[in-house]
């Protein structure tokens, strides 16, 4: 009985003795994170892709096997090499799928890990290209508008005809933009007052806002709708707009000096970054001269009420020189659209930044961003958005099969300037651009995740601007948001590259509201983002897209 109890006192030292013996072997699995490659879809079966690898700790033997993802036995991998190689290059297609995501274990006889590996498709672009030029258009023009119609010191609206007596009115402005008014000379038919259609630089090369006496850059202009009747002028009744058409239907200059006539003074309050304009009538009804309410708008190019030897556009100047009356001109330029947007209006002024083109099948979605999702790492839209930078998106697409190049320009794009792209594509293909608004910490505008078809369905590509209205405004949800054209870490004003906050909210989504604070507009609410000049619902009007082929 002695005997057995201490049989069974010493049989479990010798298991625990034996476990600590097996401890001492145990076999670790394989390390193996996975792999990215590209393939042209002009890859010929056998071709080698890239080989696959992996460690193991006790330096064994591993083998290598897809397990899935390997559509139509497209690829084949070398169990003991690791080599992959093209297997099918008839299932290898651009078109039909821009990338394989291969399931790949990995295993050393005991223990098998597992990792994706991606293979990118890239396009060779060889079935019958058409070169595409493409031009982005940044078209921001009219920033706001002001009527003027009660005089200084007046209860209520009307015309000056006393001598002396004078309209003030008051605006934002920033560097780039230019001042442009009308008011009726109402002794004649339909003659007005106003700057040449250059309109009043406000600001100089320094940035210096512009101040004192502005009279030597108004002139009396005939709007060319009413025939003059010189010996009526004093006696016509100056409202009366039924008078005979003119038989020269061009805007034109009456008289160049008129410092006789009328004055104007141009300050800056650099408090509220406000000027004001006093227009004021030195000879009154009595010397012949009386001044009617009249319309300013504040641009960034040229003619925006009238062109020199051109007729009257019809939008509204007629009635301020005929009729001294602002209202029609007025809702002409804020007019809003179908959505309750500005249909002419720009929200800001800013250059665009030399931006990227690519192509894509038309089966995929845009291959730089999504919607509603974080910007994709090593994507290159943040160094876009932020500073303006298009390289590393240009060779994230190209490296992951995207055909995609940088504009020809290489200088910002400022309001009525263009940027263009010279690209290759062939039917089925689909195109995309990103461009950044600069005076903004993270916002660039882009085709929707769709892209624009580059080609009809007969296979004859596209032209034209009617695919402009795809473009919208996007907030790449890496930087906080400051108001557009003044924050201090945005690209004109910051330190350095990405110098600003973070952003709460990291998803790239569409600028559905913006406060101008430029101009002093207000908010502007575009749900949608809509960027395109004149889209019908209204937005932003700050581009257009031309698609041109050129062969």
């Amino acid at each position: 009985m002695k005997k057995t109890l201490l049989i069974l006192m010493i049989s479990p030292l010798a298991f625990l003795f034996s476990c600590g013996d097996d401890d001492e072997s145990i076999n670790l699995p394989p390390s193996f994170s996975g792999a990215v490659f590209s393939v042209l879809e002009s890859a010929t079966d056998g071709m080698t892709i890239g080989t696959l690898s992996a460690s193991d700790p006790e330096s064994g033997t591993l083998t290598f096997s897809i397990t899935g993802g390997n559509t139509g036995d497209a690829f084949a991998l070398d169990a003991g090499t690791g080599e992959l190689t093209v297997n099918s290059m008839d299932a290898i297609d651009f078109e039909s799928a821009l990338s394989f995501n291969l399931d790949v274990t990995v295993s050393d006889g005991i223990n098998t890990v597992s990792g994706l590996v991606v293979v990118n498709v890239g396009d060779d672009v060889g079935d019958n290209p058409t070169t595409f030029r493409i031009t982005v258009y940044n078209t921001i023009n009219y920033l706001n508008t002001v009527v003027f119609n009660t005089p200084d010191g007046a209860a209520e609206a009307g015309p000056i005809a006393a001598a002396d007596g004078s309209y003030s009115f008051r605006f934002k402005a920033t560097p780039g933009t230019n001042l442009s008014f009308a008011t009726m000379q109402a002794m004649s038919n339909d003659w007005f007052f106003a700057p040449d259609g250059d309109g009043i630089t406000l600001f100089d090369g320094d940035k210096k806002p512009l101040e004192g006496d502005i009279t030597g850059q108004l002139m009396l202009w005939d709007s060319g709708n009413e025939e003059e009747d010189p010996a009526a002028w004093a006696s016509a009744d100056p409202m009366d707009e039924n008078g005979m058409d003119d038989d020269n239907t061009s805007v034109r200059l009456v008289k160049s000096d008129v410092t006789a006539y009328i004055s104007a003074y141009l300050e800056y309050d650099m408090s509220t970054s406000e000027f004001e304009v006093t227009i004021t009538n030195l000879l009154g009804g009595a010397g012949g001269v009386v001044i009617t309410p009249g319309l300013a708008i504040i641009h960034a190019q040229d003619y925006p009420l009238f062109k020199t030897g051109m007729p009257d556009r019809g939008f509204g100047l007629k009635e301020i020189a005929e009729d001294g009356n602002p209202q029609v001109l007025y809702d002409y330029f804020n007019e809003q659209g179908t959505a309750g947007a500005p249909l002419r209006l720009s929200s800001s002024y800013s250059p665009l930044a030399p931006g990227v083109a690519y192509v894509f099948p038309g089966a995929a979605s845009d291959p730089l961003f999504t919607q509603g999702q974080p910007e994709v790492s090593g994507s290159g839209l943040e160094l876009l958005a932020e500073d303006g930078s298009a390289a590393t998106a240009v060779s994230f697409l190209n490296d992951n099969g995207i055909k995609a190049v940088a504009a020809d320009q290489m200088a910002p794009v400022f309001p009525g300037e263009k940027m263009t792209f010279t690209i290759e594509a062939k039917p089925g293909y689909k195109f995309g651009y990103a461009t950044m608004l600069i005076e903004t910490n993270d916002w660039f505008i882009s085709f929707n995740n769709a892209g624009v078809e580059l080609f009809n369905a007969d296979g004859t590509p596209k032209s034209g601007m009617d695919y402009s209205i795809q473009s919208y405004l996007y907030d790449s949800g890496t930087e906080e948001d400051q108001p557009v054209g003044v924050g201090a870490d945005q690209a004109p004003r910051q330190a350095g590259g990405n110098t600003g906050a973070a952003d709460d909210d990291t998803s790239v989504r569409r600028v559905a509201e913006l406060d101008d604070v430029q101009f002093g507009k207000g908010l502007i609410t575009s749900s949608a983002g809509v960027v395109s000049q004149g889209d019908p619902r209204g937005g932003y009007n700050l581009v257009l897209v031309d698609i041109e082929p050129l062969n």
